[in-house]
């Protein structure tokens, strides 16, 4: 191979390793290929995936099959730690596109790579309380706040319930939780401010 030759094949190596997908391409790459396992009961090829991304990406720079491929098994290592995150600890992903990407790949890749393999938590099978406020401690606040409400009929009947509630269920309900607890924070200083604001004008207003 001549010199220029290898220097351009080690150049266009580099810049594909440097590639970054955007989350709304990867969100496409996953959407073809569970379109396509949906419609004939398998994985497409690199092919395929190629074909059926034309004219879909933000950029298509990066649109052939190896990098596609590449692509999609990196995809698939990250929806494996993710799936160990949440089945340890808890953490689902917080941001959209990132649950998005979690779900698709989910709908792709569960029971795979020990993935979704463990046993589910059946109605039977209650955890202790203790255990679910240290893993969920916005939707255990939450639990609390229902139980406390005129919806329960029953005392304790909430926190009874919530013993059998699945991690992959709780770890959603903990996010929107958190959501809303930040925004409200968020809410409550701005709501200081604007007061401090109206008290200032008030009181050049006092003669």
């Amino acid at each position: 191979m001549e010199e220029g030759s290898a220097v351009a094949v080690a150049s266009r190596r580099a810049f594909q390793r440097r590639l970054r997908w955007a989350p709304a391409d990867e969100i496409s790459l996953l959407e073809a290929a569970a379109s396509h396992r949906q419609r004939h009961g398998g994985m497409p090829s690199p092919d395929d995936l190629v074909a059926a991304l034309r004219g879909r990406l933000m950029t298509e720079d990066h649109l052939d099959a190896r990098t596609v491929s590449r692509q999609l098994a990196s995809l698939r290592a990250r929806y494996a730690a993710a799936w160990r995150r949440l089945s340890s600890r808890g953490v689902v992903p917080v941001k959209d596109h990132d649950l998005k990407i979690y779900r698709l790949s989910k709908s792709l890749w569960e029971g795979s790579c020990g993935c979704g393999t463990r046993k589910p938590i059946a109605h039977h099978e209650a955890r202790e309380l203790g255990e679910l406020e240290a893993l969920y401690p916005c939707l255990s606040a939450e639990v609390e706040a229902v139980e406390a409400s005129r919806l329960c009929t029953v005392a304790g009947m909430f926190r009874r319930s919530f013993g059998r509630i699945s991690d992959e269920k709780a770890a959603e309900l903990e996010a929107k939780a958190k959501k809303l607890r930040l925004a409200e924070v968020k809410v409550g200083v701005r709501l200081d401010m604007l007061r401090k604001e109206v008290a200032e004008m008030l009181l050049e207003l006092i003669d």
